[in-house]
């Protein structure tokens, strides 16, 4: 019987931002990050090849929408192959409960198909928040996964982790990431971020991740009319780089 392995959710290798993001992309990990994004968005991008495998394309779909205290999220993402299909399907909702804290919670449902084996589904529900401790730090959390869902039961298929971090405006338009991802039952890392903000065009970001060793570039650059464009570079010492391009509207 084909085994079915960890590796099934990482639909690509990523550093997540331990406290807040630099476009809708970056806050599937923690929705309530996007209380750091000013207007209404909706974004589409596509990994041609995630794990260097061209058969494991990945397709994303985002959007987020503000109503005075509430921030809803929509997620969709996959890989759509007639051997092997996974997408997931999320819904987040985040409130800023007082000036300087914004929670959130996340539903996701999980589809797996491999071909002549079997179909598999579950339900997924993920915690965070954002505490502005004062003008120049944030602390950012988040634990995914909190009930232990799995595909099947005694499965290890979907693994619990948690991210803490802190931010740091060092300067005008310029921040200092630093957190830890700690996986349940599995090694954990530390997370560095540098993220700097140019008036015309963009916004970019570099990071380090400890364990597994990688270095990710991150932009969002603006375009015409409220649009945007995202590239995201992310290197993986034994996966190799993985490229993501996608393309963004903002609206009031």
């Amino acid at each position: 019987m084909l085994k079915l392995n960890g590796q099934v959710l990482e639909l690509s290798p990523r550093i997540s931002f331990p406290v807040s993001s630099i476009s809708i992309n970056d806050v599937n990990d923690n929705p309530s990050k996007l209380i750091n994004i000013e207007r209404n968005s909706i974004a589409t991008s596509y990994i041609p090849s995630s794990f260097g495998i061209s058969e494991l394309s990945n397709h994303r779909l985002n959007a987020s929408y503000k109503h005075d205290s509430l921030i809803h999220f929509f997620n969709v993402s996959g890989i759509f192959q007639q051997l092997y299909t996974y997408s997931n399907f999320g819904y987040s909702i985040g409130y800023k409960i007082f000036d300087n804290f914004t929670t959130a919670l996340s539903i996701n449902y999980n589809y797996l198909n491999i071909m002549d084996y079997n179909t598999f589904g579950s339900v997924t529900f993920d915690l965070g928040g954002v505490l502005e401790l004062d003008r120049d730090f944030n602390f950012g959390f988040a634990i995914t996964n909190v009930l232990n869902s799995s595909f099947e039961s005694n499965n290890e298929i979907k693994k619990q982790k948690a991210l803490f971090g802190l931010e740091y405006k060092m300067y005008k338009n310029f921040k200092f990431q630093i957190g830890t991802e700690i996986r349940i039952e599995n090694s954990s890392s530390v997370i560095f971020s540098f993220v700097k903000e140019f008036e015309d065009f963009g916004v970019t970001a570099l990071s380090y991740s400890t364990e597994p060793q990688m270095i990710q570039l991150n932009l969002n650059i603006n375009a015409i009319n409220d649009f945007f464009l995202i590239y995201d570079m992310n290197y993986h010492n034994i996966l190799g780089v993985t490229n993501s391009f996608g393309i963004g509207y903002t609206f009031d």
